[in-house]
């Protein structure tokens, strides 16, 4: 597989509060500009890490929706903030998650063989 960019946002703080509900995650640097400004982020809410996490996992089945994610190591180096405008860059097996250009999650990913 080459590498694609896949753009993603604006992040919206009404889809940061669904994901707290899918979640069970109440932290309200996620639900509150008031939090996250108060926390240092801000005036902007914090996206929960996990859908950052999605923002990969869906640029890799956009690409190729056949294949079955089996393993993901990942690790969150920053931030995506409410507003934000995010890249999802693919190459192989391996994908980053950019905010202005630079990485907020970088991770890599194991696949099984198609049914």
């Amino acid at each position: 597989m080459t590498r694609s960019d896949t753009p993603f946002g604006p992040v919206s703080g009404p889809d940061m509060a669904d994901w707290c509900a899918l979640l069970n995650d109440d932290n309200q640097i996620h639900l509150t500009r008031e939090a996250a400004e108060a926390a240092g982020f801000g005036p902007h809410r914090v996206n929960p890490g996990p859908a950052n996490l999605a923002y990969l996992m869906s640029a890799f089945m956009a690409d190729d929706p056949d294949r079955e994610i089996t393993a993901v190591d990942a690790r969150f180096v920053g931030n995506v903030l409410e507003d934000d405008h995010l890249v999802a860059r693919t190459d192989g097996d391996e994908a980053t998650l950019l905010r202005d250009g630079d990485p907020v999650v970088t991770a890599t990913f194991t696949f099984g063989e198609p049914e």
